[in-house]
Order: structure tokens, then C-alpha cells, then sequence
């Protein structure tokens, strides 16, 4: 069976809830792509990590985003993207929230030609990182770009709105 059907037949198992049959697909693919497919192996890097963050294993989801990030200019920039953003959102799940800002951060300023709703979803964890972590005047600076855009939801509008609020509650506090 070639490396494509296994990765797709992964995938299937993946969103079937058959996490170890997925694991086990993902990581052959894995193995077998690593010396010839950067594209391929790291697709599969990324589904592996995606079943990692379902199972809460941050140290092995962060691994196989680091392989992914590390294949820079080798792969397509947006699964770049997606590897930073995984890997920003298990660190916000530890506690880690610098380290997320840095990521979220790489996104919105250092990978060029993303879709602008990749960059805006960063533009927005970011703040919602920022605001954690008590920096209020840059969580609110995210957020208004954010809602600037009319990128999101109207549910998601109004949690960033309230959200905003909260920041600037607190900035007068100051």
C-alpha cells in the first residue's frame, strides 16, 4: 500500500475515534517519508500531533510540531502555520502562555502568504494568551484588529467585544 492510502486510511480511523490504529498509520507514514516526502511526512507529523493533543500528550504533540517547523521552506507555509499554532495551543493547555505568545507571534509576523483568516485566528489567541497573562493594552490591541475585521461570528464577535471590555476595564484600574 503506498504512503498516501496509509495517511488517508489514518485519517479515517482518526475521525472514527480508532486512535491507536490512527497512531499506528501516521507514525508508518512517518517512517517511511521521512528521507524522501518532507511534504508527506510532515501531513502526517501534524494528523499524529492532532491525535496527541486529543489524548493530552503535550510533550509528543510538541515534538512532532517542532519536525514540522523545522522542515520550513521544505513544506507548504500554511501547515508552517498550523504546526505553530497546535504547538501555541498546547502550551496555553500547560500553562506555558510566553511560549504561546512567541508562536502566535511567528504566525502574524514571520510567515508570509497565509490566508488572512489563519492570521487573524492568531492575531486572536494571541490576545486571549496576552489578556492571561495580565497584559491588557496587548490583548485589547489584538482584539480591536481582530473585530476590525469582521473576520469573525457573531457569537465569537460578542466574546471578543466582552472580552475587549474586560481588558479596558482593567487598563483603567491601572
Amino acid at each position: 500500500m503506498n504512503q498516501n492510502a496509509v495517511l488517508k486510511r489514518g485519517i479515517e480511523y482518526h475521525t472514527q475515534g480508532q486512535l491507536d490504529q490512527a497512531l499506528a498509520d501516521y507514525s508508518q507514514v512517518i517512517d517511511s517519508a521521512a528521507a524522501e516526502d518532507a511534504e508527506l511526512m510532515c501531513q502526517a507529523l501534524y494528523y499524529r500531533g492532532s491525535v496527541y493533543q486529543r489524548l493530552g500528550e503535550h510533550q509528543r504533540l510538541t515534538d512532532d510540531m517542532n519536525r514540522i517547523i523545522e522542515c520550513r521552506g521544505e513544506v507548504h507555509i500554511e501547515l508552517v502555520a498550523h504546526a505553530y499554532s497546535m504547538r501555541g495551543e498546547s502550551y496555553v493547555a500547560q500553562g506555558q502562555l510566553e511560549a504561546a505568545v512567541s508562536d502566535y507571534t511567528v504566525i502574524i509576523e514571520s510567515l508570509e502568504g497565509l490566508p488572512t483568516g489563519m492570521v487573524l485566528s492568531a492575531i486572536l489567541c494571541r490576545g486571549e494568551s496576552c489578556f492571561a497573562l495580565a497584559d491588557y493594552a496587548r490583548a485589547a490591541e489584538d482584539i480591536k484588529r481582530v473585530l476590525s475585521s469582521q473576520w469573525l461570528e457573531s457569537t465569537s464577535q460578542q466574546s471578543a467585544q466582552e472580552l475587549l471590555a474586560e481588558c479596558e476595564r482593567r487598563l483603567r484600574k491601572r
